[in-house]
């Protein structure tokens, strides 16, 4: 057998959060089967199953070379027992009940979404969802939303220069930003205004003033910043396209200084 396989940032950050305890939760559960949708090599469910963590898992991949390599990684680290291995386009070939966790991980937000919202039913069968989009996580948020899910864990992981959110997705409802508690009391716009926050930056990292975010937000409005002033000094004629862009990022500007502000309210 071969030693311990190694994962990065971004994938130990995804693998703490399989079959572990949240608040009010007892730690781990036994017999517990995870469902890895675009396993690639299956580093993380070998890791896992390696570590105790959980008990049996489901790899899957829409592509039949990275299958082929996972089945090659899981017997040179001794689990091929554990693990069952299928040709699938995202839960096409899951079956309700076989799994309790579900980790999606290394694809854009808009395919994910694809994936969480096509089968609703397989997707709300999870006891826990783990997802880890590469770019694009305000689909992916969006879609949690729209399947009555609730992100209840969040971190931002910096790995190479470039940000991942990691997210941890339950039946369970928690707390929003203080904003909410005053919900009431906003005019539509700012309600508007509150909920693509929070579908752009994450709910759970916005109430609690993740020091990560911050970080994320000003590299963001950094960003923003040179693509307005790219803007406004290209000599471009005021196209539909140009005009479209430019309110993207106005609004992109209002929605960062929005969380930044709430960043400095004391709790």
């Amino acid at each position: 057998m071969a030693a311990d396989v190694k994962l990065s940032k971004r994938l130990t950050a995804i693998a703490e959060m399989v079959n572990a305890a949240g608040p009010g939760e007892q730690k781990g559960r036994t017999d517990y089967c995870l469902c890895d949708v675009g396993t690639d090599h299956a580093h993380i469910p070998i890791r896992l199953l390696m570590d105790g963590v959980i008990d049996k898992a489901i790899a899957m991949d829409v592509i039949e070379g990275p299958l082929e390599k996972a089945g090659g990684n899981i017997e040179l680290y001794g689990v091929a027992d554990k693990v069952t291995l299928r040709i699938s386009d995202g839960l096409d070939a899951y079956r309700p009940g076989e799994a309790q966790g579900l980790v999606i991980a290394g694809m854009g937000g808009r395919i994910m979404s694809r994936i969480l919202l096509r089968e609703p039913d397989k997707t709300r069968d999870f006891d826990e969802i783990i997802l880890q989009p590469q770019a694009d996580p305000e689909f992916v948020r969006r879609a949690v939303r729209e399947l009555g899910l609730f992100i209840d864990r969040e971190k931002i992981v910096l790995e190479d220069n470039k940000y991942y959110p990691v997210m941890h997705v339950s039946r369970r409802r928690c707390a929003g930003p203080l904003w909410r508690s005053g919900a009431d009391n906003t005019g539509d716009e700012d309600k508007e205004l509150f909920q693509e926050a929070e579908d752009l930056f994450g709910p759970v990292l916005i109430r609690d003033r993740d020091s990560m975010l911050r970080s994320y937000l000003l590299w963001q409005k950094g960003v923003n910043d040179r693509i307005m002033y790219s803007l406004q000094k290209a000599n471009k004629a005021e196209t539909d396209a140009v005009r479209e862009k430019r309110a993207e990022v106005v609004k992109k500007e209002r929605l960062i200084r929005t969380v930044l502000e709430y960043f400095e309210i004391k709790g």
